[in-house]
């Protein structure tokens, strides 16, 4: 596989403004990425799509509850698996040993010439769904071609890391056709109040009919940096949101301030915070939908299926110099970024600030982004490993955990592939992964095993 030198440029110089920013607080304003036009171009793109679809408009806060649905299951553990390895300690992890990828797999080309990709998600039908960052588009491609018309468009602020970010189904999807995503609402299309929403979107084919505001944070008006990231239906039924701290790192452990935080909901519109989250009281000023706290900028997370109840979470956080980490996130604690970060204070982690020490951190900047936990059946050697992507480098890191699912036991990166926005599981057992993505445009890429049914 063959990266262009100008391509690989481009996405080394982008990568500290996308995920890592440039200073320790948090402060640096940065600039628009190429390919998304002007904020008034944008407004001409949104009033040409609302005269074509008249009947898609905005909706408030309109009472209506879901019923959760719980995730499905993983597919049973393959009795080949290999048994969990020892645990190793954390300097160890940080040196990656490249591996070849699986006998028999091959990486293939889904969808090629996205532009500015950021999440994907696979509906049970085989459609592809995704979100442009630039654009404030989410898309859709049928068997590898993009379809013209967009699902739906948001006017968004592209400054820095703003745009269409996140994307997740809802756990009916087959009968509700609803879908959630996030994205930044710049100051000028909103009454001078740059926020960050969450919109459940209802579909008419490929098309939006509706969409309903179903949550919103202001968001600093003179930065562009870690904004309200991806979210995620836990198997409790619960949308988790994942918010970045607003170039604000005083935000990160104020417990009355939802910023800087991983947040747990009810999927109701509005949303609403589950009675049983660590901090809720009903009553204030604490933020009662805070599950966790003392993020700078964790960009993704997923659920391991593994665990107890299936109910962990491990997320991806970007630091500032330093400390890019990923973190086993569990209610209610604290996972150290605050305001004056030392990253060199080796009391940063500990019991006397309830924060439990990242599973692997790094000296420098790779910016990791997309993570999942692989529980399909092409590769049964890696099933319950941990795979996640870094926007620096572009590698597609590979990690296995030990029994407990508490720590792990090894760090790869596989050999051939590059991976910088997202990755998740196939429902076809496959792995697919963005190539690009972010600033730039990307590639969906698949893994399988062509030995598979043979």
């Amino acid at each position: 596989m063959e990266i262009r030198n100008n391509v690989w440029a481009v996405w080394l110089m982008t990568a500290v403004i996308f995920l890592a920013a440039c200073t320790a607080d948090g402060s640096a304003t940065a600039n628009s990425g190429g390919g998304g036009g002007t904020p008034e171009a944008l407004d001409d793109i949104q009033a040409t799509l609302d005269a074509a679809n008249p009947g898609l408009g905005i909706y408030g806060w309109v009472t209506f509850t879901p019923t959760p649905t719980q995730i499905p299951p993983p597919t049973p553990r393959p009795t080949n698996t290999p048994e969990p390895l020892p645990t190793v300690p954390l300097d160890e992890l940080k040196h990656i040993v490249p591996i070849q990828p699986p006998d028999g797999s091959r990486a293939e080309v889904v969808i090629a010439d996205m532009q500015t990709p950021v999440t994907v998600a696979l509906a049970p039908d085989g459609r592809i769904f995704f979100t442009e960052k630039e654009s404030g588009s989410v898309r859709v491609a049928i068997d590898g071609e993009i379809l013209l018309e967009p699902v739906y468009t948001a006017t968004v602020g592209i400054a820095g890391e703003q745009g269409m970010i996140g994307l997740v189904f809802d756990p009916d999807f087959e009968t509700n056709q609803q879908i959630w995503v996030s994205h930044t609402m710049p100051a000028r299309a909103n009454d001078g109040v740059k926020e960050n929403r969450i919109l459940r979107l209802t579909l008419d084919g490929n098309v939006a009919t509706t969409a309903e505001i179903a949550y919103q944070v202001d968001n600093s008006q003179g930065d562009g940096t870690h904004n309200l990231n991806n979210m995620a239906f836990g198997p409790d039924g619960m949308l988790y949101v994942t918010v970045g701290d607003d170039a604000q790192s005083h935000l990160a452990p104020n417990l009355e301030d939802p910023r800087g935080k991983i947040l747990r909901f009810k999927p109701t519109i509005p949303l609403t915070a589950a009675e049983d989250n660590p901090f809720y009281d009903g009553e204030g000023p604490i933020e009662d939908s805070i599950y966790a706290y003392g993020m700078r900028n964790s960009f993704d997370f997923t659920f391991d299926p593994l665990s107890e109840g299936g109910q962990n979470i491990i997320a991806t956080e970007n630091g500032p110099e330093c400390d890019d980490e990923i973190n086993l996130v569990l209610p209610g604690h604290n996972y150290g970024w605050k305001n004056h970060y030392d990253c060199t204070d080796p009391a940063r982690y500990g019991p006397e600030t309830n924060t439990i020490p990242p599973l692997l951190s790094w000296d420098g900047t790779v910016s990791p982004t997309g993570i999942m936990v692989y529980t399909g059946d092409d590769f049964p050697q890696w099933y319950g490993d941990v795979f996640f992507c870094s926007y620096v480098d572009g590698l597609l890191h590979h990690m296995e955990m030990n029994r407990e699912r508490t720590a792990f036991v090894n760090h790869h990166s596989i050999n051939g592939l590059f991976c910088q926005t997202d990755i998740i599981n196939g429902p076809d057992g496959d792995i697919y992964f963005l190539e690009g993505g972010g600033f730039g445009p990307g590639t969906l890429k698949r893994l399988y095993n062509s030995r598979r049914d043979s």
